[in-house]
């Protein structure tokens, strides 16, 4: 094993090298503007407003850790001017907003993120307009692009007051409606929207306006002493809501409750915790809520899990809907920089008219840019069209609604004509969509077979959805296993079904079948593996049907994530679920979310521009083992380090057995390819060199050097010269010591790594 890791270093010596020389050779070969950009520092400044303080301090720093991201990865692909980000500080308060934005005006900042608040983005906009300075805030009142170089890059208030009267109505299926709202600015948009919708659909809408806490309290007490007994809308901010919401509750009011963004996470759920019901039984205030937001991770498309991933492995924990906001927006910031100013221009006030140009022209779908929640174009008020997510809180933790009403670009006559389409405002059309509520319990792997790259693996799959999903909708069991071997999966033929408290239908299969599996075997015996077990949906893609992790029925810990304590199973699987595995020892189970992306419009052309791909929805369980590798080091090396010391004994034997030698090693090296050959029929077609082979590496090059040693000693003596033989002879056993030696430290280095990995 010593051999192998020499070989290994030499190897990655060689790659650093030849990359280098490449590197090198490129540069070489670029534009000398280019390599001028890189050396002398041009770089574009943006800033970031937002309240790095206070009681909206959490709500802030995630989203400047999304602008952060964001900068550190486009400044990392170094194609363009390298982005320098200036943060300020609002302190949640309205003069220093505009202290910031003057401060930010006489610097060289060509363009601003923030603000995440409406009442501080409608202070600063007309400082930054009067300027010529874009900025892109995070807020989401109608009222901010009143502004002229402000372009609001979340949905407007309005549009969520739509879509809560929308879903009060075609999804919860309710007639009587109260809205409770704050006469301000954020409320008075909220309404707006909501009373719209509200008269479009034919829905029995009452007020309950208010200014102050008191008047808050007097409002909701008249809605729960309403005798129609109404669903309720609460369009205001998390403050009085907190108010609101506790006093609904102790009333008695039992009818759905559907909230705007500012009660879309958990954080709202958190700010609750003082309250005397939630001191009893935490997250009984909010259990039911609904509530909308930008983005619910848990049903996110697949560009928003994979920035979740970046996110997680930087910050250590999942990101908030307002960090992808803020990392949308710095997306469109730097397009916006690279695109207007690719050289990184010195004179502020021409960044900033190029900067401003460029995001006027993003007017329609066909020159939009890429974002996490979308493409990013703007309609005639600078607004975004974007999706907007509804999200149900169970015990205290925000998750997707089971059904979902997401926009349609380009709907047919046939949607249309069948109600899987319809108008959810003038000229904007929408579809439900199904969420799926997932989990999978391992009853047991019955074996691994590495030559066939399969596992036999018996567990319970179980499906959570609601029952009614509109026209046209998906079976969600309508699912595709495309790693099983044999048989199929018959969604026709549950173990269980029933009706859930909730208004969701359970279903639960058991499978028992072989899958096909990649495992690699560089690192054998001392190697890591994956069981992985993936499902699609068969036929619908991610905006009518998207799988989540189950987190009501998760095992303990975290939702998606278990690992094992020594002597332990993981959470996901029975406690025997790896008995039949005598060679392995169970290290940890996943489940999570896997989209399946298609980079193809695949001959449809209404998938055009930025939309050019299909998405399909689908589950993986990942189950990760340890080799025992002394067994297998054992088993298979044992007989091996027998012949080497057989060898090694030979190395002693008086010059008159030269024949006997030469014959020992000879037929060990036979030996020893016998049983590398029986090795490698157990692991099957492997097309890379395994450790366990480098150890016969060294094996088969002592045998030939004891040979030619065992001649050479022999040639001396021939030729009367016996110290040069004695040499050899002790020479060839301290090569052999040695290489035993570093052969055992090699396998303990890489056991030691393969260990350290876990």
């Amino acid at each position: 094993m010593g051999v192998f890791s020499a070989m290994r270093r030499v190897e990655r010596a060689r790659r650093c090298v030849l990359a280098v020389l490449a590197s090198v050779a490129l540069c070489s070969a670029r534009p000398a503007s280019a390599v001028q950009q890189d050396r002398g520092g041009s770089s574009v400044e943006i800033a970031a407003a937002l309240c790095l303080s206070g009681d909206e301090q959490p709500i802030a720093q995630s989203t400047l850790e999304g602008i952060q991201l964001a900068v550190d990865e486009a400044n990392a692909r170094g194609d363009g001017p390298r982005i320098v980000l200036h943060s300020y500080d609002e302190k949640s308060d309205v003069e220093t907003g505009k202290a910031i934005a003057g401060q930010i005006v006489a610097s060289r900042v060509a363009l601003v993120v923030g603000s995440v608040f409406s009442f501080l983005s409608l202070a600063e906009g007309p400082i930054f307009a009067k300027a010529g300075i874009a900025d892109l805030p995070i807020a989401t009142s109608d009222l901010i692009t009143q502004n002229p170089t402000t372009f609001r890059v979340n949905f407007k208030n309005s549009e969520q007051g739509e879509l809560i009267a929308t879903y009060l109505s075609r999804v919860l299926g309710q007639s009587h409606v109260a809205a409770i709202w704050i006469d301000d600015g954020y409320g008075r948009t909220l309404q707006s929207g909501f009373a719209t919708a509200a008269t479009r659909l034919g829905l029995d809408a009452t007020d309950a306006v208010f200014k102050t806490p008191a008047e808050a309290q007097t409002a909701a007490e008249t809605v729960a002493q309403d005798p129609a007994k109404p669903a309720v809308a609460l369009l205001m901010l998390d403050g009085p809501a907190r108010r609101v919401l506790p006093t609904l509750r102790r009333l008695g009011v039992t009818a759905p409750i559907v909230g705007s963004d500012s009660q879309g996470g958990d954080l709202f759920a958190q700010r609750l915790a003082g309250e005397p019901e939630e001191q009893r039984r935490p997250g009984s205030l909010t259990e039911g809520l609904y509530a909308v937001s930008p983005m619910i991770l848990d049903s996110a498309n697949a560009e928003v899990l994979a920035f979740a991933a970046r996110y997680r492995a930087r910050y250590g924990h999942d990101p908030a809907w307002e960090a992808v906001s803020g990392y949308d927006a710095t997306l469109l910031a730097i397009a916006a920089i690279r695109a207007a100013v690719p050289t990184g221009t010195t004179e502020p006030a021409t960044t900033r008219a190029a900067v401003l140009a460029y995001l006027q022209s993003l007017t329609s779908p066909a020159n939009a840019i890429a974002g996490l929640l979308g493409p990013i174009w703007f309609g005639p008020d600078r607004g975004r069209v974007q999706a907007i997510r509804v999200g149900r809180f169970s015990g205290g933790h925000f998750e997707s609604a089971p059904l979902q009403v997401v926009p349609v670009t380009a709907p047919s006559a046939s949607e249309e004509a069948s109600g899987a389409v319809f108008e959810a405002a003038p000229g904007r059309y929408a579809r439900l969509q199904r969420v799926v509520y997932t989990g999978l319990y391992l009853n047991g792997v019955s074996h691994i077979d590495l030559s066939k790259s399969s596992f036999g693996a018996d567990f319970y799959l179980w499906l959570r959805f609601a029952k009614d999903a509109g026209a046209d909708s998906l079976d969600p069991g309508d699912i595709n296993f495309p790693n099983m071997l044999s048989g199929a999966f018959d969604p026709a033929r549950p173990a269980e079904q029933g009706d859930m408290p909730d208004g969701t239908i359970y279903r639960l299969w058991r499978v028992q079948r072989e899958f096909r599996n990649d495992f690699d075997l560089h690192e054998f015996p001392f190697d890591r593996q994956r069981l992985q077990l993936p499902f699609y949906n068969a036929r619908g893609a991610s905006d009518r049907i998207v799988y989540v992790v189950d987190q009501r029925t998760a095992a303990s810990g975290p939702p998606t994530i278990s690992t094992a304590t020594p002597g332990q199973p993981p959470a996901l699987t029975a406690s025997n679920a790896f008995n039949d595995l005598t060679q392995w020892r169970a290290l940890g189970a996943t489940e999570r979310r896997q989209n399946l992306v298609t980079d193809s419009p695949l001959g449809d052309p209404r998938r055009i521009g930025t939309e050019g791909y299909r998405e399909l929805s689908g589950f993986i369980a990942t189950f990760d083992l340890q080799r025992r590798a002394l067994s297998t080091v054992e088993k298979s090396l044992m007989p091996l380090l027998l012949m080497t010391l057989i060898i090694y004994a030979t190395l002693h034997f008086p010059p008159v057995l030269i024949k006997e030698k030469v014959t020992v090693a000879i037929t060990g090296a036979l030996s020893g390819a016998v049983l590398l050959t029986a090795i490698n029929n157990q692991l099957g077609s492997v097309g890379y060199t395994i450790a366990i082979e480098y150890a016969f590496f060294v094996f088969f090059g002592l045998t030939t050097f004891a040979i030619f040693a065992a001649l050479a000693a022999q040639h001396f003596r021939h030729v009367k010269r016996d110290h040069l033989a004695v040499a050899t002879e002790r020479g060839t056993r301290a090569v052999f010591i040695l290489a035993i030696i570093g052969l055992l430290a090699g396998a303990w280095f890489v056991s030691a790594s393969s260990a350290a990995v876990r």
